[in-house]
């Protein structure tokens, strides 16, 4: 990073002292399912309060639209009107994150035409003129194969990615640098790019492994490199079932850090990419690049962290020395495991050490734990007891309001402690099975901890609050009152303060909308700009925020069955995505209840008079004493576009016959009926197509089409293109 400390802060101190304070936005897609989006935002969020500036959250939460009929992508890309100055004085953006939604080069284009606004990205794709934070997988691989082989002394390796981004293939480049500057040989066989990270694909790539390698106790196979954990633990999973442990047979190695490396059967060595300390740091590189006017192009490499677990082969030092002194406390109970005992001499003085460290703990409980232990260490492909009763535990204790993860840690380290002399006596294998358990049970805490985390941000308590009043939000009848009801939620989740924008009918483009509503009061300042039109969304007014303080705001287009109404913007005391998107979805479909029942909502996507004209080749106009016009006809058809063409239910509608209807329509047109109908719904799907709001399918179903490729080939028998041609040249 350029700046030092001091001069950034003195550059912000400025700012704020001319009344314009510095305001960054993050644009990206996060999947809610994962950790990594919420990494990244917490990160930024916690640099914008140190750094006392303001943050626009333009994020998407994918995983709170699933239940939009809308495009994702198409809604999604809405926000990018928000991402200029002065709005915004520059962006931190996770390019990678559209990655499923969009091809490469649009996404390149959507980025680079933003230019020269500041930009600092912190994905892994190469968009020109910005600056990249990076991961450094370079020294990462050469961290974990350094570990691997000089520690381990492993030297037959395999490898295993996915074909679905460029870091994939450059960590398998540095896999094999790494193999060349140890001297050692890539054997054959031993690369596998799986075609996704599905379960199906890793699992055919497993298959092909097996035909190649026996996997038995490292003898013609030491270690599996993966280029992510979610390979890894899959891999781990289906290998067990095949009788395959590790890492016992087989070591295997992941990269992220996840959740599935955490938690995997045998604890993950991995890798860990910062997502938090990234998405501070990419705050930090902003500023300086706003503060000396920068437009350098340039990439950052974050550093990792080499993260040792139990899946490369590594013990903790607790076991490999549990038992190897005599400095045992007077009170502890001692044991001579170098004699013959019986297991009930073994289960009393268990119980009694344990009874002993854990005191507040009834004897039958403990006994309980002593069960499970044996069960879990002498009984093979079942589910652990242990870790069962460690859900079962930390769920009462949670209920009861007394959940302290470390102390939960501590317990699991004595009950650990007390077990593993005795384990030593049992051999390797049952060591590593009953770390695997004890891996897992620290793990459960973990999550638990990070759920509670979550807990307190998503406050699902909180959201259920708010669907059971959903019926408040539906039954409504006007705007005033959906905003009263809308107060009172806002309330009830903490949301410091709120600015809304409504269009006055709904649409199907982007709104120009009016400032409608501001919680918690309309001030002054507020009603001055009430009812001011947006004309731009970078126009938005600051003033509209609160003033004179650093605010957090997060943007919420609303939108319901592809119309929009305008926006909204929710200043986060909460981090959580999901609040704002439940609040949205509501919001979305009270209001499109409201437009619906006043007459607001109007198709604004429909075949103009000059291309049915242009499709009509009749000449006659019709006489008055007709029974069927022009007019009629194109009328019926378009109300029904959405239909297959039924001559027989049309000719009923006029109470005429079918072939008359069919003469006339000749007459009229220059078409017949079908024809007539299938060339308006053509010009229709060339609107749909321009408004880049619908994707194909979606076209071929709203218009009447059996399917996508009948559709296509009915435009391209009209028009002489395919849809998608079509659209590039217009």
């Amino acid at each position: 990073m350029g700046l030092k400390i001091s001069e950034r802060r003195i550059f912000l101190s400025e700012r704020k002292s001319a009344g314009n304070r510095l305001t960054i936005g993050f644009a990206g897609i996060a999947d809610l399912r994962s950790f990594i989006g919420l990494e990244y935002i917490k990160g930024m969020t916690k640099a914008c309060i140190d750094y006392d500036i303001n943050f626009i959250n333009m994020g998407g939460a994918v995983k709170y639209s699933i239940f939009e009929d809308m495009n994702f992508t198409q809604n999604y890309i809405k926000n990018f009107k928000f991402m200029k100055q002065p709005f915004i004085d520059g962006l931190v953006t996770w390019t990678s994150s559209l990655w499923d939604f969009m091809k490469e080069e649009n996404i390149v284009k959507l980025f680079s035409d933003m230019s020269p606004l500041p930009m600092v990205d912190i994905g892994h794709m190469n968009i020109p003129n910005l600056t990249h934070i990076k991961i450094d997988s370079t020294s990462a691989i050469t961290r974990l194969m350094e570990h691997l082989v000089k520690k381990h002394g492993y030297t037959k390796f395999a490898f295993f990615g996915a074909d679905v981004s460029q870091p994939h293939w450059n960590r398998l480049f540095t896999y094999r640098s790494n193999l060349k500057k140890y001297g050692l040989q890539e054997l054959p066989d031993s690369v596998y790019m799986c075609r996704s990270m599905s379960e199906k694909h890793i699992f055919e790539k497993t298959e092909e492994l097996l035909k190649h390698y026996t996997l038995k106790e490292k003898s013609n196979l030491e270690c599996i490199i993966t280029t992510t954990d979610i390979i890894a633990s899959i891999l781990i999973e289906q290998l067990n079932a095949r009788g395959v442990s590790v890492p016992k047979d087989i070591a295997v190695t992941g990269f992220n850090n996840w959740y599935e490396g955490i938690t995997a059967r045998s604890p993950l060595t991995t890798i860990d990419l910062s997502y938090y300390d990234r998405g501070y740091a990419a705050i930090e590189v902003l500023i300086d690049k706003i503060a000396t006017n920068s437009q350098k192009e340039e990439t950052i490499l974050f550093p990792t962290k080499l993260v040792i677990r139990q899946s490369c082969g590594c013990l903790e030092r607790e076991i490999t020395s549990a038992g190897d002194h005599n400095t045992t406390p007077k009170e502890e109970l001692t044991f001579d495991f170098n004699r013959d005992f019986s297991e009930i001499e073994l289960r009393e003085y268990l119980t009694n050490n344990l009874k002993q460290k854990f005191q507040e703990h009834s004897r039958a409980e403990i006994e309980q734990w002593i069960d499970s232990f044996f069960h879990d260490l002498y009984t093979r492909n079942e589910e652990s007891r242990m870790l069962q009763q460690a859900k079962d535990t930390i769920q009462n204790i949670r209920k009861k309001g007394e959940f302290i993860p470390d102390l939960f840690q501590e317990s699991i380290t004595k009950f650990r402690n007390t077990l593993l002399p005795f384990l030593k006596t049992e051999g390797i294998d049952s060591l590593l099975k009953m770390e695997n358990i004890f891996h897992q049970m620290r793990s459960l805490v973990s999550l638990f901890q990070k759920y509670e985390s979550l807990a307190d941000r998503e406050n699902p308590y909180q959201i259920n609050n708010i669907s059971e009043r959903a019926v408040s939000f539906t039954s409504s009848q006007t705007i005033e009152e959906t905003f009263n009801i809308l107060s009172k939620q806002l309330e009830d989740f903490s949301v410091p303060s709120a600015v809304i924008a409504l269009n006055d009918r709904a649409a199907r483009n982007f709104p120009t909308p009016t400032l409608s509503f501001f919680y918690p009061e309309e001030t002054p300042r507020h009603t001055n700009l009430k009812n001011t039109q947006i004309q731009e969304p970078h126009l938005f007014p600051k003033e509209a925020f609160p003033q004179n303080r650093r605010y957090t705001m997060i943007l919420e287009v609303l939108s319901a069955y592809d119309y929009y109404f305008g926006y909204a913007f929710f200043e986060m005391k909460n981090e959580s995505f999901s609040i704002y998107e439940v609040l949205r979805l509501l919001l979305s479909n009270a209001l499109y209840s409201i437009y619906k029942n006043t007459g607001k909502i109007t198709n604004s996507i429909q075949p103009t008079l000059n291309q049915i004209t242009s499709i009509i080749s009749g000449k006659k106009m019709p006489l008055k004493h007709q029974r069927l016009t022009q007019d009629q006809i194109t009328s019926y058809l378009l109300q029904h576009l959405g239909e297959k063409t039924d001559i027989q239910k049309m000719a009923e509608f006029f109470l005429v016959s079918k072939s008359y209807l069919s003469k006339k329509t000749k007459e009229l047109t220059g078409c017949t009926v079908q024809a007539l109908h299938e060339k308006l719904k053509i010009e229709q799907a060339k609107n749909m197509l321009l408004s880049e709001t619908y994707e194909l399918s979606k076209i071929a179903e709203k218009l009447g089409f059996q399917n996508q490729n009948y559709f296509s080939n009915v435009f391209k028998k009209n028009t002489g293109q395919s849809p998608k041609n079509w659209l590039k040249s217009q």
